[in-house]
């Protein structure tokens, strides 16, 4: 009995704990990973069946590869204004100029600034800047940089000894971006697009959407490097100057002064404590009355000063390769346009000054690579755009009444002109677009809204900038881009009804400009 008690007894614990066991282990929810978790599982085996070579190139801070593609320039030095070769990361505060093309793991484009590359996959447009985009990158990323591009640029890159020695022989297992350097970022989308995804607009689409929480690859290169974005374009803008009055043997143009207030002169302290008269001058701000289409023209020399190798944004554009004969064709309507209605120019004087009275105004605006931004000009509109169905009139400006509604270039500079006269304005972005630029967009028929790319939202914050700089620069005269400059597009293969022209951040322009008679 004992024994058969015994084996009773044990038989009974152990169904016992079988049934225990399975009691507890169907009240145990069975683990699911979560939707990021199965994005980088999926992520990393697509990484090792397509790149296994880049899989010693993981950052963990990101959770990304990198493939290097040009090391970048290692041996210029840096100039009073300008990085050179030395590395983003090492800088406190940094600009930089970059072209950027995004991918999704198939290969299709997402993001595009290559003019070539939005003509091979149908999205060109000619309404479109094709130029390198600019951010700033510095030690604090202030969120108008995706995450990717900017950890890639403010860390050491970690490569492996094996892709070091296949690839990059000589050059040590540390890569830092700088001028010239050309990457590509394998991310997941925690540090791209996230759950969001994105679609870029303005003629930078791809050929699809990027869709939410998958994960992206973007090609990244480093154009140029440099410290402040507002002295650069000041010194594009009187390299410009120096150069026409050089050209024309003659002050040709006139610095724009701010009207001095009713309670007197304007007086700033100097440097031992003495007090100075501000004389109002405006930097970066210039007119010129002795303009005049295909006689006195503005020579813009078609070379950006900030960045090699662009010298041209039409270059891959037909028949606007030449730039030379674009502005011969754009001065030729310009002048039979207004034929025989231009004032002389011994004959201006101060009975037809527009000053504080109501003008009629013709314009066409440029950046100084050459590239038409807009005009209310039909026939420019129809040569520059192919927009043969556009019919414009004057603007009516004055001073007084529209001073926020157009660039402040115009409330400084229009007052000093005369009824029916030629006359150009140069300015730097704080006459006209500021810090912030315009987003490059499209509007879609089908809709009546306008999307802004977040990419290209330029949240370069005021108060970061004036506190930078020092100075209160642009708490005056960067807040009057209101977009005023509406480019109307022509239909093609995604239905587009008008685009919005992109003006990037701190991008000085001229604007060539008619007044019309007094009536």
């Amino acid at each position: 009995m004992r024994s058969t008690l015994k084996y009773f007894c044990g038989r009974f614990f152990a169904v016992s704990a079988i049934l225990g066991s399975m009691l507890v282990s169907s009240c145990i929810k069975e683990y699911e990973p979560s939707g990021q978790e199965m994005e980088n599982r999926s992520f990393r085996a697509w990484m090792k069946k397509n790149r296994p070579e880049l899989l010693g190139n993981y950052q963990s801070d990101g959770e990304y590869y990198v493939e290097v593609e040009s090391w970048g320039d290692t041996s210029t030095p840096a100039e009073e204004n300008d990085f050179g070769g030395e590395p983003i990361m090492d800088q406190d505060t940094c600009w930089m100029f970059y072209n950027m093309t995004g991918f999704d793991l198939d290969g299709n484009v997402c993001i595009n600034r290559s003019e070539m590359t939005a003509r091979m996959q149908g999205t060109f447009s000619l309404y479109t800047h094709y130029v390198p985009y600019l951010n700033f990158c510095g030690k604090t990323n202030l969120y108008s940089i995706l995450e990717g591009t900017y950890l890639a640029a403010r860390n050491t890159v970690t490569l492996s000894d094996e892709y070091v020695s296949d690839n990059w022989s000589g050059y040590g297992n540390e890569f830092k971006l700088r001028r010239g350097s050309k990457v590509r970022l394998y991310m997941p989308s925690t540090i791209a697009y996230g759950s969001s995804g994105t679609s870029a607009e303005g003629g930078y689409e791809g050929q699809y959407k990027l869709d939410a929480n998958v994960p992206m690859i973007m090609e990244i290169e480093v154009m140029r490097t440099i410290k402040n974005p507002s002295d650069r374009e000041v010194e594009m803008v009187e390299a410009l100057v120096d150069a026409n009055n050089i050209d024309f043997n003659r002050d040709v143009w006139v610095q724009a002064k701010e009207e001095k207030s009713d309670e007197g002169t304007n007086e700033e302290e100097t440097g031992d404590g003495s007090e100075e008269e501000d004389d109002g001058t405006l930097t970066g701000l210039y007119y010129n009355l002795y303009y005049e289409p295909g006689e006195h023209a503005v020579n813009l020399r078609y070379m950006q000063p900030h960045l090699d190798g662009l010298d041209n944004p039409y270059k891959d554009s037909g028949k606007y390769a030449d730039m030379a004969e674009l502005d011969k064709e754009i001065n030729r309507i310009l002048a039979e346009k207004f034929e025989g209605k231009v004032l002389a120019k011994e004959d201006m004087s101060e009975e037809n000054l527009i000053g504080d009275k109501t003008a009629n105004v013709w314009y066409l605006v440029r950046f100084l690579d050459g590239f038409v931004l807009d005009t209310n000009i039909s026939e420019i509109k129809e040569l520059v755009f192919d927009d043969a169905g556009s019919s414009n009139s004057a603007i009516s400006y004055n001073s007084e009444t529209n001073r926020t509604e157009y660039c402040i270039a115009w409330y400084h500079c229009i007052p000093k002109m005369h009824f029916g006269q030629w006359a150009a304005i140069l300015t730097t972005s704080g006459y006209a677009y500021g810090s912030d630029g315009i987003t490059g967009s499209t509007e879609y028929s089908s809709s009546s809204s306008i999307y802004n790319y977040d990419y290209l939202s330029y949240m370069n914050f005021y108060n970061y900038n004036n506190a930078y700089y020092f100075n209160d620069f642009y708490y005056d005269y960067g807040n009057y881009g209101l977009g005023n400059y509406y480019v109307p597009g022509s239909s093609n293969n995604m239905d587009v009804s008008s685009i919005y022209t992109e003006v990037l951040p701190y991008t000085p322009l001229v604007f060539y400009v008619y007044i019309e008679p007094a009536k």
